[in-house]
């Protein structure tokens, strides 16, 4: 069997069935979350795209892997019901992702920030308590506001309203239907920079988040250890010898 990723659209998944291929390691990503992850003419994109695909020549093994990109809602259901093995780019949620067992090495730091209109919100207030009383954005499925965000959101103190790009959240903003965002700083930025986004500022950080990909807990066979065992020291090594920090700059032009 060759190394290979095979990068497919969403729309395979409208026949999809319900297990995987004991031979076949399904990887599944965001189709809306540039520069990370992304989908073009039907092939997966993005920096994390590019880390998986060069991580797979550099593996001992022979593995079958495809990497498909849909919206992150329908990513993190396949992962959590069993049609897919890996969800990439997530953050480390055992909280609310206790379906997820191991983790692979991070190669990427994400920085996480709250964008609000301006006038809204001041960046010496604490997050996200200073915050009660406003309408946020999310990216659907996203866990990026933290746990403490999410109960004020069930405690009724902020409102919430889910949206599944990032551009769109950033439009709405723009356009006074919600007061505050939180996103990656990067991803933010370069719709913010591309769209001409006006009347919205970054009001102050909120973490620095591993991202990793996650695998199933309960994919625990022989060869997903050696898989994974593979692909780490596969990242590991892109990371010392500066591949990784190659294929960000490229993927965001410099």
């Amino acid at each position: 069997m060759l190394k290979h990723v095979i990068c497919a659209t969403a729309v395979a998944y409208a026949t999809a069935v319900t297990s995987v291929s004991a031979a076949q390691i399904k990887l599944v990503q965001d189709e809306a979350y540039a520069p990370y992850m992304g989908v073009e003419n039907g092939q997966a994109t993005g920096i994390w795209a590019e880390f998986i695909a060069e991580a797979l020549t550099r593996v001992d093994g022979d593995y079958d892997v495809v990497v498909e990109a849909l919206p992150w809602s329908r990513a993190v259901n396949l992962v959590e019901t069993g049609q897919a093995h890996g969800l990439v780019g997530t953050y480390f949620r055992p909280d609310s992702r206790p379906w997820l067992g191991t983790y692979s090495t991070s190669p990427v730091i994400e920085k996480v920030s709250v964008y609000c209109r301006e006038g809204v919100a001041q960046s010496d207030w604490a997050y996200p308590d200073d915050f009660a009383g406003l309408t946020f954005g999310n990216n659907a499925g996203f866990g990026s506001p933290g746990k403490a965000f999410f109960e004020m959101v069930d405690a009724g103190s902020i409102t919430l309203q889910e949206a599944q790009t990032t551009e769109q959240n950033l439009k709405k903003l723009e356009k006074g239907r919600i007061d505050c965002y939180v996103q990656e700083q990067l991803a933010a930025e370069m719709v913010i920079n591309e769209k001409g986004i006006a009347g919205v500022v970054r009001v102050l950080d909120t973490s620095a988040e591993a991202a990793h990909i996650g695998f199933r807990a309960d994919w625990q066979d022989e060869e997903s250890q050696e898989f994974i065992a593979d692909f780490n020291a596969a990242l590991q090594s892109m990371m010392d010898d500066g591949t990784v920090a190659e294929i960000v700059s490229r993927t965001v032009g410099g």
